[in-house]
């Protein structure tokens, strides 16, 4: 195999070298078709039963997502604030993909004349509407609407100054599979009309709703893909011609760490495959893989040209890379184990992460033992002075072994005592967090969800859905108990906003009929004069019927698991409600679910990457005593990750969790370089002291290099304004910083205290 090797690169190296760039600018050429995708239902758990619910109810009662535009002024309820608002109106129906709007123009006056009840007949003859051009009351409109059940709080604050403006995607449009895209149009239209009307009113003009919300999260990724792309590549750059001052290991490095990229990330755009706030990273990550496998290439050519400096170009290329063959095959597959736990998430980003990922891995070991030695070849083989075990400086990685000799003891419990408090803090963390979370507190997002969830009753839907197999049931008495008995939970809940429902409904209608009719029979007639009114909380054969709340995002105590709990707990118990089928959904509730499915699917990825890491480590050494050794200090990387976030309060999302696994998977190749260069120092003279300094010297030098520049390419996404990405890049670069001192620390000190090794053969 090493005959064919070492002819595959004397011969073809060239050849290896114009098919790995040809392949590259393929793979480049595809990055114009690479989408992004942040629809609400992808970023679901697709193993969630709840889903179906949640997908029968839009079919029945139309979507929940629908863009908000908040207006604030002095007095709306005006001849002038109601021509404002119209020109408004006018503006937002003028911007592409507009479907409808919604505002107080619609909202049904059912009192004005306050001195007469409302009767049948006036019923009959059709109500006034803000909107209409005559016979319309301003001041008893303006009364009515700031006591209005439906219309308060959801449609206009309490004060009267700020409205709220839904405006809806064309209807014929909302199933063509381009969603996202007329969003992004919609929402650039929008924009406009912000900046049109915000100098004339006295407060800026917000925008929020679903389609504003991920057309933001859009925006953010595409700036993180290119903006921290290229200054995590002038960094690597800038490192790596620090550390060796030579053009050709600069050069190279970054080819073969970026031809993996290009060739994953290009096939996705060719097959359609989309970035998603989770896969968004994965160039970065894909490139700080394979770039390590470089250093060590580097390195290990450098050792042999200073050991041996009388052997060919080639030679030193192919006896290089043929013994780092065995131990990054391995790390390799580690790794792979790592990124291949996602496979069977019900979460499709998360699982389509681990499936590119794997397959990247692959590719990129591929890569480099191939493309590295290729690119290599044909240039001057180059005549060092002393290095490794036969001199030089002692460097940072030979401090480190040092303290590990000085101090075995010392450091195995401390090591032991980090692991604890890690693993306490591990057991405080939660999955509780919110939208908010992704953004900066001054964001434009975080802004205008805190101003909606102040003035116009909360921002996440959460719906109840009662059906009866009774023909009108909820149209009746028993019908209107039930919705009352079910609603009656959210008067406990301080996070509620807005609750609109038959109840709601017919408290507004007996504002102006006053006990001349019963529930049901108010029902029935506004159904026809204003079937508006009861439309979206009543199906028309009255079997159906829902309670539409808007639960506070940003309210500081929210807890989705424990207000849904309270929800079930407390439908359970009323007896109004026997009978009839029950669900809960909206995203409130999807939401809630996925991030209690991210707890048990951090428990279980763990348990997978820790059961395959330590198979792949007896297999490779071949002894349970160096398995375990190697792979206790391994566990400190995630666990530190992890305590720091229980500590820190920082809850579990669909970015972080996944961070654990990688750092397990990605972190345990610097222990398995380290213990594979350890025993072929042992082997020399037997002495664990000296094989450790030279295992130092050597490959203890390559991981310090190699970690150092990752940690430095992460660090720039600490500057982003994308809250996923600065915890990907802290964490990722904080494991990444654990794993070289588990490694070149606490690692050897163990092989001190408990190693055995035989003698030196």
């Amino acid at each position: 195999m090493k005959k064919l090797y070492q002819a595959l690169i004397e011969k073809n190296a060239w050849l290896i070298v114009v098919v790995s760039v040809v392949l590259a600018v393929a793979g480049c050429l595809q990055l114009g078709r690479l989408g992004v995708d942040f629809r609400t239902t992808t970023l679901l758990d697709q193993k969630d039963k709840e889903l179906g619910t949640y997908e029968a109810a839009r079919q029945s009662w139309g979507s929940d997502e629908f863009a908000l535009v908040c207006v604030t002024g002095e007095d709306w309820v005006t001849p002038g604030g109601v021509a404002r608002l119209q020109e408004i109106l006018a503006d937002i129906k003028q911007v592409p993909h507009v479907g409808g709007t919604m505002s107080i123009l619609d909202v049904p006056l059912l009192r004005q004349k306050p001195g007469e009840k409302l009767n049948i007949l006036t019923l009959m003859a059709g109500l006034k509407r803000l909107g209409d051009a005559e016979g319309i009351d301003l001041v008893t409109a303006r009364q009515e609407l700031l006591s209005h059940e439906l219309a308060t709080n959801n449609l206009i604050s309490a004060d009267g100054r700020t409205l709220d403006l839904l405006v809806f995607l064309t209807k014929d449009e909302a199933g063509d599979g381009d969603v996202q895209g007329q969003w992004k149009e919609m929402v650039a239209g929008l924009r406009g009309v912000v900046e049109k009307w915000s100098p004339k009113l006295p407060e800026r003009v917000r925008l929020s709703g679903t389609p504003f919300v991920y057309t933001v999260l859009i925006e953010l990724v595409n700036h993180d893909l290119r903006v921290f792309g290229l200054a995590a590549a002038a960094l690597f750059t800038a490192g790596l011609f620090l550390i060796y001052r030579k053009a050709r290991f600069v050069i190279i490095s970054l080819l073969v760490s970026v031809v993996p990229v290009l060739l994953v990330v290009g096939a996705m755009a060719a097959f359609g495959v989309k970035m998603t706030v989770i896969t968004s990273n994965l160039p970065l990550l894909l490139f700080v893989l394979v770039l390590p496998y470089t250093v060590y290439a580097t390195e290990r050519y450098l050792e042999r040209r200073a050991t041996t400096p009388e052997e060919s170009q080639a030679t030193s290329l192919v006896e290089g890379m043929s013994s780092l063959f065995v131990p990054c095959l391995f790390s390799t597959l580690t790794t792979m184990a790592g990124f291949g736990a996602f496979a069977t998430s019900g979460i499709i980003p998360v699982r389509m992460f681990g499936l590119m990922m794997t397959i990247g891995s692959a590719v990129g070991l591929v890569v480099v033992f191939i493309l590295w030695p290729a690119a290599m070849r044909p240039l001057r083989a180059l005549e060092t002075g002393p290095a490794g075990r036969n001199g030089g400086k002692m460097g940072l990685a030979g401090r480190l072994g040092e303290l590990a000799l000085g101090w075995p003891r010392a450091v195995v419990a401390g090591s032991a005592v980090l692991l604890a408090l890690a693993v306490a803090g591990a057991l405080r963390i939660t999955a509780e967090n919110k939208l908010t979370d992704y953004f900066w507190p001054k964001s434009e997002v975080t802004r205008g969800l805190e101003f909606i969830d102040a003035k116009l009753g909360g921002t996440s839907p959460l719906e109840v859905m009662l059906t009866s197999d009774q023909d009108g049931f909820f149209r009746t008495a028993d019908g209107l108990a039930a919705v009352a008995a079910a609603e009656k939970y959210f008067t406990t809940v301080p996070e509620t906003g807005s609750v609109r429902s038959l109840t709601t409904v017919v408290k507004e209608l007996k504002k102006s009929f006053g006990d001349a009719f019963a529930g049901p029979q108010l029902i029935s007639l506004v159904g026809g004069a204003a079937p508006e009114l009861v439309a979206e909380v009543v199906s028309t054969d009255g079997r159906e019927a829902r309670i539409l709340t808007r639960m506070k995002e940003t309210a500081p105590t929210l807890n989705r698991k424990k207000i849904v709990e309270g929800l079930e707990t407390h439908l359970a118990a009323q007896p109004e409600l026997k009978g009839l089928h029950i669900a809960t959904t909206g995203l409130f509730v999807l939401y809630k679910n996925m991030l209690q499915s991210l707890i048990e699917s951090q428990k279980e990825t763990l348990w997978f990457v820790v059961g395959t890491i330590f198979l792949m480590l007896l297999v490779l050494f071949r002894s349970l005593r160096v398995a375990l050794l190697v792979l206790l200090p391994q566990t400190l990387p995630a666990a530190v990750m992890l305590g720091v976030m229980g500590w820190a309060r920082i809850p579990l999302d669909l970015v972080t969790v996944m961070i654990a696994a990688i750092a397990l998977g990605v972190g345990v190749d610097s222990a398995i370089q380290y213990t594979m260069r350890f025993r072929e120092e042992f082997a020399i003279d037997g002495d664990v002291a000296a094989a450790i300094r030279r295992s130092h010297a050597t490959v203890g030098r390559a991981i310090w290099i190699a970690t150092t520049v990752i940690v430095a390419g992460f660090a720039v996404l600490l500057a982003s304004e994308f809250f996923p990405s600065v915890w990907f890049g802290l964490f990722t670069g904080l494991a990444m910083l654990m794993s070289q001192f588990s490694a070149l620390i606490t690692l050897p000190a163990l092989f001190v205290v408990w190693g055995k090794f035989g003698a030196p053969k």
